[in-house]
């Protein structure tokens, strides 16, 4: 080979090398993108838990910075605490209105009667109110027929307040001072069975008679008021025994043996007496520890004949523990409408 061709094979391999290291320039180059990944979908066995969500995050509440806490998973058991939602309703019909009512139930044609009754209308408001406030810290709905002790509210509307709420029970709170304390009772939708058979429970005469005749819940309510009959037995230290109202003989009201607001009803209803009468007097109001007695006995006689979907509440409960506290805090600032004489508040 002449010096000539080499010279032009070495240009030529000088030429090659360079194409070569213009391969490697550090020049980005556009690649075409990866196919995504293949989607999974999880589709768990039947049984087989569900992966935990990841961490999700809340505002702490101390400091107000966030912090990752994990959301739990569905739990696979009921909770132990159910929904208000959930809950059974109890509907609590304080006794009397704070001014007479007479008026005409359209549905019955029956005269619709009440009227003030002191110092029963303060007491039974209290007793209500704190049996309210303990079903409710015990996992129950509640609702009362009456915001104040001296509002005035009719029969019929008070059983309208069970009815459209389509209440699990409904329980309304009397006393009696011109009976001895030895009178405990409750009445139910049903009556008392005698000779072996119940009498017809009604209200009126002649064309305005009307009989009560869902007998599904007149058992229900004769059920609950045999439950809270016991409760309250236990409760007040003193028989509380179930029996038959009467209402013949007393005008304006009209004859039967059935109150007005059960007749009503539509949901089962217990209808609730104490004798409240102290020594010879029937204005002096019962004792706080009377009516803690009473409430007691109404808060665990109603959670025992309607159990929460979690089964009873375990006992001294929560709504019992708070009884007492209540019965002092409502008799001190009066009904708020009006401030209660001193003769009607109940001694501590």
């Amino acid at each position: 080979m002449t010096a000539r061709s080499a010279t032009s094979v070495l240009a030529a391999l000088v030429v090659a090398l360079g194409l070569v290291a213009g391969c490697g320039s550090t020049e980005p180059q556009a690649r075409p993108p990866l196919p995504p990944p293949p989607r999974t979908v999880f589709s768990p066995e039947p049984g087989t838990p569900a992966p935990s969500p990841a961490p999700t995050e809340v505002a702490s509440p101390s400091s107000g910075s966030s912090t990752a806490v994990p959301t739990p998973a569905p739990s696979p058991t009921p909770s132990t605490t159910p929904t208000r939602a959930a809950a059974p309703l109890v509907v609590v019909d304080p006794g009397h209105s704070g001014r007479s009512i007479r008026s005409t139930d359209r549905a019955t044609g029956l005269r619709d009667v009440d009227y003030p009754n002191y110092p029963e209308i303060y007491e039974t408001f209290d007793v209500s109110t704190c049996v309210a406030t303990g079903l409710r810290a015990d996992g129950y709905r509640v609702t009362l027929t009456k915001r104040r002790a001296l509002d005035s509210v009719s029969l019929a509307d008070r059983a309208r307040v069970a009815n459209e709420g389509r209440a699990a029970l409904a329980i309304s709170v009397h006393d009696d001072h011109s009976q001895g304390p030895a009178f405990q009772a409750t009445y139910s939708q049903r009556g008392v069975k005698r000779g072996g058979a119940y009498h017809a429970m009604y209200r009126g005469t002649g064309t305005k008679r009307t009989v009560f005749r869902d007998a599904d819940v007149a058992k229900a309510s004769e059920a609950a008021a045999a439950t809270i009959a016991r409760e309250r037995t236990r409760a007040q230290g003193r028989p509380v025994s179930v029996r038959e109202n009467t209402f013949t003989g007393r005008p304006p009201l009209e004859p039967g043996n059935l109150a007005l607001v059960q007749l009503l009803a539509k949901v089962p209803w217990v209808y609730d007496e104490a004798g409240a009468r102290s020594g010879s007097s029937t204005t002096r109001a019962m004792s706080i520890a009377t009516e803690e007695a009473y409430a007691k006995g109404l808060l665990l006689g109603v959670e025992a004949a309607v159990p929460l979907a979690t089964g009873r509440v375990p006992q001294p409960s929560v709504g019992v523990r708070q009884l007492r506290s209540c019965l002092v805090t409502a008799a001190e600032p009066g009904d708020g409408r009006a401030t209660r004489p001193a003769r009607y508040r109940p001694a501590t």
